[in-house]
C-alpha cells in the first residue's frame, strides 16, 4: 500500500496513514474468524480506505482467495472499484454485479470479488426478512461452494427498514376491496375497514403513540395475504369502478382519488403485511393525517459481519444505537489536519427544504451577489435542495467553474475534488418521524411515555433529536469532504487552501453541526460570515387558506377549536373572527369547508367548546 500511494498515485505517506491502513487490512482479516460484531473503520476523507482496500484485494493468493463482496452507494463506484482492483492484481479478479453489470450464479460465484450497490444488498436482506429465503443473498456471498469469507461496506448503511403508511388511503383501500371483493375476502376487507377507522378515530391531538394490543390484534387477525391475491386477481376496470362509487360519495377530492391504483393497493397491503410481521407499529398524527408506522433493523438478517468504512462514524449517533452489533474503532490520530480550511459560517437562517424551494431564486441571488467576487476564478461546489437547484442553476456563471448538485447524492463521490470551495445553501433535515423509526428498528417498541418526550439514552438527552442532528452534521461533514480538502498533500496530512461557505439555523441544531464539523476536521478555522440570505420574515398565510388546506387532507373526526389553534399556529382571535364567517351558512368559506364533508359546531355554556366534524 506505501508503494502505490507514494509511487503510483504520487502521494505522500506518513507513520498515521500507515497506523490507519494497517487498522482497516487488520479488521478486515477478522471477518473471517466469524466476529460477532460489525467493525466499523472512521478514518477520514482523503487516508486511503478505499484505495487500501482495492490493494489489499489484489494481493490475496488467487487459489486461497477469501473471496469478498464489496457493496458501494453507486454503480458507477462499483464499476471503477472493480477496474482498479483488476488492474492492481493484472487480471479479471473483480467483477462488478448490478441492474447494468448482470451475471449468472456462476458468474459470481466463481469470482474473488464481488462489487455490488447499496440497493442491491439492501433488497437481499429485504428478502431474508420477510421470507427467509436466500437467492439474492446467495448470489452475492456464494463463493466455491461456499460464503465469502470479506465483506466490506464502503459508506455508510442505512440498516433501518422503515415503513409509513396513511391511515386515511387505507381507509379509502379498505372501503373500495369491501365492494370489490366477495366472500371470505370481503370479510377481510371488512376487518382491514375496521383497522383504519380505529386508526383515524382516535389520536385527536398531534401526538405520538404506541399501536395498542387490541388494535394491533385486529391487524394480525386479517388475511392481508389473501387480499393481496385477490386484489392481484382483480381486474383495473373492476377496481375502478369500486373507485368511481367513493368519487360520487364525495367524501375527498378527486385529485386523490384519482391516483389510486391496483399497483398501489398491492404496494399498500405489502407494506401493512410487513408492518404485522414486525409485530409492533405506533401511530403520528401531523396537519390532521394520521399515519402508521412500523420498522426493523436489517443489520445481521444474513448471518454476515464484516466491516464498514465510514469517516463520519464518529458524530453519527445511529451507531450507538444499533448497539452491540457493532464496534466503532477509535480513528488514529495525526492522519489529517485541516488548518488551511476556512468555514465561513452565517448564522440565523432559514435553510429548510420548505422555505429554499419556495425561495431559492430570491435567496441565492443574495448569496451569489456577496461571494461572485470573492470566489471568481475558483472551482465550486454548490450543495442545494434538489427542489432548488433549477432556480439556482441559472444564476451560475456559462464557463463551468460552478458544479451544482443535491443533498442525498454526494457521499462517496469523487467528482469534485479539484473544487477549491464549497458553498452549502441550506441543509438535509430530516422529519421527527424517521428518526423515531430507525431507533425503533433497532431498539424494539417503546412507550408511550418516550414518545411523550423520556427520550435519555446513553450520553443523548433526547436520541430522536439527537439523530435528525447526527444526519445533517454527517451530512454537511461529506459534503465539506467532497472538494479538495479531501486531498492530502503532505505527510502532515494538509490540504490546498479551501473555502467553505455554510448557512446555519440559529439554536441547537446550528451549534450541533458546528461542533460535528470541528470533530471531525481538527484545526478547521473558522471565519464569521454576515449573509443578508434566507432572514427575511416569512410571508402570513392567511387564517381561512391555513383552515381550508388543513381539512382538504385531514381524516374523517373530531376536531376541538383548541386543538386548531395549536395544530395551525394561529391566533385564537384570528381564529375567532374566521369562525364567525361560518355561522353563516352562505359564506364562502362554509361552502369550501362543506365540499370536503367539514362543518363548525357552536356550543354554549361553562366548560362547552366549539368544535369541527369532517365526516
Amino acid at each position: 500500500m506505501k508503494s502505490y500511494w507514494t509511487e503510483s498515485l504520487g502521494l505522500t505517506d506518513s507513520n498515521a496513514l500507515n497506523a490507519g491502513w494497517q487498522q482497516l487490512a487488520q479488521a478486515i482479516c477478522r471477518c473471517e474468524t466469524n466476529t460477532l460484531r460489525w467493525q466499523v473503520i472512521q478514518q477520514p476523507t482523503g487516508s486511503g480506505k478505499t484505495q487500501a482496500l482495492k490493494v489489499l484485494c489484489s494481493i490475496q493468493n488467487p487459489i486461497q482467495h477469501p473471496g469478498v463482496l464489496i457493496v458501494t452507494k453507486f454503480r458507477e463506484e462499483a464499476n471503477r472499484l472493480s477496474e482498479g482492483i483488476n488492474k492492481l492484481a493484472e487480471w479479471n479478479m473483480a467483477r462488478p454485479f448490478h441492474q447494468e453489470a448482470p451475471g449468472t450464479n456462476d458468474q459470481l460465484a466463481f469470482a474473488p470479488v464481488i462489487i455490488t450497490t447499496h440497493a442491491a444488498y439492501r433488497l437481499a436482506l429485504k428478502e431474508i426478512a420477510d421470507t427467509g429465503l436466500t437467492h439474492k443473498a446467495n448470489r452475492l456471498l456464494s463463493y466455491h461452494g461456499g460464503k465469502r469469507g470479506w465483506v466490506v461496506i464502503d459508506e455508510a448503511f442505512d440498516w433501518a427498514d422503515t415503513y409509513s403508511l396513511l391511515a386515511s388511503n387505507l381507509r379509502s383501500m379498505s372501503g373500495d376491496l369491501v365492494r370489490a371483493m366477495h366472500g371470505e375476502l370481503r370479510t377481510a376487507a371488512e376487518q382491514l375497514l375496521d383497522f383504519s377507522i380505529r386508526l383515524t378515530d382516535t389520536d385527536h391531538g398531534r401526538s405520538d403513540r404506541v399501536l395498542d394490543a387490541e388494535c394491533f390484534d385486529i391487524l394480525a387477525c386479517i388475511d392481508v395475504n389473501g387480499l393481496k391475491a385477490g386484489v392481484a386477481g382483480t381486474s383495473e376496470d373492476a377496481l375502478a369502478k369500486s373507485i368511481e362509487h367513493r368519487l360520487a360519495t364525495k367524501t375527498e377530492p378527486a385529485s386523490r382519488i384519482e391516483r389510486s391504483s391496483k399497483k398501489q393497493y398491492l404496494d399498500q397491503l405489502d407494506q401493512l403485511q410487513t408492518i404485522a410481521r414486525i409485530g409492533h407499529g405506533w401511530t403520528s398524527r401531523r396537519g390532521g393525517r394520521t399515519l402508521l408506522h412500523g420498522s426493523r433493523s436489517l443489520i445481521g438478517v444474513d448471518g454476515m459481519r464484516g466491516v464498514i468504512l465510514d469517516a463520519t462514524a464518529g458524530i453519527d449517533p445511529a451507531y450507538a444505537v444499533m448497539g452491540h452489533h457493532v464496534d466503532v474503532l477509535p480513528r488514529p490520530l495525526g492522519i489529517r489536519t485541516y488548518r488551511n480550511v476556512t468555514l465561513h459560517v452565517s448564522y440565523g437562517h432559514k435553510v429548510g427544504k420548505e422555505h429554499l424551494a419556495h425561495n431559492a431564486g430570491r435567496e441565492w441571488a443574495t448569496v451569489w451577489g456577496d461571494l461572485s467576487k470573492r470566489l471568481s476564478g475558483k472551482h465550486i461546489l454548490v450543495c442545494a435542495h434538489k427542489d432548488a437547484l433549477p432556480d439556482i442553476e441559472q444564476y451560475g456563471p456559462k464557463d463551468g467553474c460552478v458544479h451544482f448538485d443535491n443533498w442525498g447524492n454526494l457521499d462517496g463521490r469523487n467528482d469534485w475534488n479539484r473544487c477549491e470551495a464549497a458553498i452549502l445553501f441550506g441543509l438535509p433535515y430530516l422529519d421527527d418521524i424517521e428518526p423515531a423509526q430507525r431507533f425503533i428498528a433497532h431498539q424494539g417498541q417503546q412507550s408511550d411515555e418516550w414518545f411523550r418526550g423520556s427520550r435519555k439514552y446513553e450520553e443523548h438527552a433526547d436520541i430522536r433529536t439527537a439523530l435528525g442532528d447526527g444526519f445533517i452534521a454527517r451530512s454537511v461533514v461529506q459534503a465539506i469532504n467532497r472538494i479538495q480538502c479531501r486531498n492530502a498533500i503532505d505527510a502532515e496530512g494538509n490540504c490546498y487552501p479551501t473555502s467553505i461557505y455554510l448557512l446555519l439555523p440559529s439554536g441547537n441544531t446550528g451549534m450541533a453541526v458546528l461542533r460535528a464539523i470541528q470533530q471531525q476536521m481538527p484545526g478547521i478555522q473558522l471565519a464569521e460570515w454576515l449573509s443578508g440570505a434566507t432572514k427575511r420574515k416569512a410571508r402570513k398565510v392567511p387564517t381561512e387558506i391555513k383552515l381550508t388546506n388543513h381539512f382538504e387532507n385531514a381524516d374523517p373526526g373530531y376536531y376541538p377549536k383548541s386543538e386548531i389553534v395549536k395544530t395551525l399556529q394561529i391566533n385564537p382571535s384570528s381564529l375567532e373572527r374566521v369562525t364567525a364567517k361560518l355561522r353563516q351558512q352562505s359564506s364562502v368559506l362554509a361552502g369550501k369547508l362543506e365540499a370536503y364533508g367539514v362543518r363548525y359546531h357552536t356550543q354554549t355554556g361553562r366548560g362547552k367548546e366549539a368544535y369541527f366534524i369532517k365526516q
